[in-house]
């Protein structure tokens, strides 16, 4: 739901202490937005789409050859623990999660449901997978430059006209670097989560837990954050969250370069959620401008007992 933000004194005060300015755009809206400035043109997908039989003849051999290079480069097998050789089971892993990465982006996945994929992939490059293994963003981005470079050879080896060859690639790139950009998002929500001196347990029950599907997580922040800090954080990781419990608001800003009116997303905790700090609902004690502590809590509950 969006909320505009037309409000006298109190209730501008109230809705203030209940709202998280300067939350990241979403996993669609970035990707949304990257296709629209630079992703493949209609041409450039027709002409990919000539390009995918010999992708997909050949993508064994890319996942092979993928990991094989891992392996023997020093800095990505110590990163994997694969000093002395990849251990079989994770490596069985890593080659499945490649290929289903590998069979969406043959297909020319645009869709939403691929641009949450591709942000939670990033999240767990940056170390929250099952392994907990962060994988450096630079050899995030010199894997995709792997990828395009495989599928101009593959690609060439099988077409010699220029007209089918010269805009796939220019296609494949603009795509995978759209891919690119929305892991590189999702790594950044998760070392933003994990920046801090101090842990703070996140708790969710009812419906909040249900929607989420997730119990809760541990964050971090530093001596001075306030609880709206760890919340942007929070809704920046769990994009879900801000559906499940918040509206979105608009606030004006003002700016000195131009004379236009320039408006800015706010996220508005709807009536009845509760974010409680140490057991306390921070709807009637003092809302997300509370000043966090070593130790403290939060728990997010839906309306009801």
């Amino acid at each position: 739901m969006v909320t505009p933000v037309q409000t006298n004194g109190s209730e501008t005060a109230a809705r203030d202490a209940l709202s998280v300015p300067g939350v990241r755009p979403t996993p669609r809206q970035a990707w949304e937005t990257m296709l629209r400035f630079s992703g493949p043109t209609p041409a450039e997908q027709a002409a990919m789409r000539q390009t995918v039989d010999v992708l997909f003849q050949r993508g064994y051999e890319l996942v092979v050859n993928t990991y094989e290079h891992l392996q023997r480069t020093p800095e990505t097998a110590e990163v994997l623990g694969w000093q002395t050789g990849a251990e079989s089971a994770h490596l069985a892993e890593r080659r499945r999660f490649f290929t289903i990465w590998l069979a969406r982006t043959i297909s020319l996945d645009l869709g939403a449901d691929f641009a949450q994929y591709l942000f939670r992939a990033g999240q767990i490059h940056g170390g929250h997978g099952p392994r907990h293994i962060e994988t450096p963003a630079m050899w995030v981005t010199g894997s995709i430059g792997l990828v395009l470079g495989a599928f101009a050879g593959f690609i060439q080896s099988a077409h010699d006209d220029v007209r089918v060859v010269a805009p796939a690639l220019s296609g494949w790139n603009k795509y995978l670097l759209a891919q690119l950009n929305q892991m590189h998002l999702g790594y950044a929500t998760a070392a933003d989560l994990d920046r801090g001196s101090h842990p703070i347990v996140i708790r969710a029950y009812a419906m909040v837990r249900h929607e989420w599907g997730q119990p809760g997580l541990t964050a971090r922040f530093s001596p001075g954050d306030q609880v709206v800090d760890v919340l942007r954080k929070l809704l920046d990781y769990a994009p879900r969250l801000r559906e499940i419990m918040f509206d979105v608001g608009w606030e004006s800003e003002d700016s000195d370069r131009d004379l236009w009116l320039r408006v800015k997303p706010v996220y508005l905790l709807r009536p009845g959620w509760r974010v409680q700090l140490n057991g306390k609902n921070l709807t009637f004690h003092g809302g997300f401008r509370q000043p966090l502590r070593e130790g403290d809590t939060l728990d997010l509950f839906s309306p009801g007992r």
